[in-house]
């Protein structure tokens, strides 16, 4: 790719994220409406405390961690907003802050069935400064890493990303004693229909390219080494080959997803 050709995509895509910031709905989720536990780590989190569907139907998020569900634990003071913040789940159901079940979130329609996407994320940690650094990851709905905000536990600023396509989110702290608070995201909406797009950023560029080569030298959708959506296979034949690649081939001479 030359340079440009380069810059040319760099200037569309930023000004696609203009155009979606501008009409970004921001909702802000502070977890006062669930009823909290006590925060004491290892201790089985009560079923009142469990979120996972609460926000659904409102604001199209849910929520899981090491169990399908987070625990809303009262933090009281040094909280950002209210006295409440969320925590992981353990699989036997006991509350944690542990990085081995960091706490998750994803969007979907109402009805929790449809994957949806936002473009831009933040969460706050709780206000009590430990040393070490606290995580926001975000990831597209075929699960590839889009971006990432690392801060250090003591700077009381939000973790913030904004990237095109992000369906689901996950926070955690390396101190592994982080609550985390004030959620904020814009409006879940469906995801654009854009077969070249592989890892969903809102862009067919190199990154698409290389997903689309490994999966091209697999070939069968089948192989258990492949994604289970397949989204190499562009004509959906359960195959990755010539008539796949002359797709991925056109959407990649426009980089930009209509």
């Amino acid at each position: 790719m030359n340079i440009l050709r380069s810059a040319h995509g760099i200037a569309v895509a930023m000004l696609v994220l203009l155009s979606a910031a501008s009409h970004a709905q921001p909702i802000l989720i502070d977890f006062e409406q669930v009823p909290g536990m006590g925060n004491a780590p290892g201790a089985p989190i009560p079923p009142q405390s469990r979120l996972s569907d609460f926000y659904l139907a409102s604001h199209g998020v849910r929520f899981f961690s090491g169990a399908p569900f987070v625990a809303v634990v009262v933090h009281g003071a040094n909280t950002p907003s209210g006295v409440q913040i969320i925590g992981g789940s353990n699989p036997e159901g006991t509350l944690t802050y542990q990085n081995s079940h960091p706490v998750e979130a994803a969007f979907f329609d109402a009805s929790g069935t449809l994957p949806y996407v936002v473009s831009t994320v933040s969460i706050r940690g709780d206000l009590q400064p430990i040393p070490g650094t606290k995580t926001l990851e975000a990831y597209s709905l075929n699960g590839a890493l889009l971006a990432f905000d690392t801060q250090l536990d003591s700077n009381p600023a939000p973790l913030a990303i904004s990237a095109p396509g992000i369906h689901h989110i996950r926070m955690y702290s390396q101190s592994a004693t982080v609550g985390f608070d004030d959620l904020r995201f814009d409006t879940p909406v469906a995801p654009a229909l854009c077969p070249g797009d592989l890892n969903n950023d809102g862009l067919v560029d190199d990154t698409d390219f290389v997903l689309f080569v490994a999966a091209y030298n697999i070939l069968d959708c089948a192989d258990p080494s492949m994604p289970a959506s397949c989204p190499a296979d562009l004509n959906s034949d359960g195959f990755v080959d010539d008539s796949d690649f002359v797709g991925f081939v056109a959407a990649y001479n426009e980089l930009v997803c209509p």
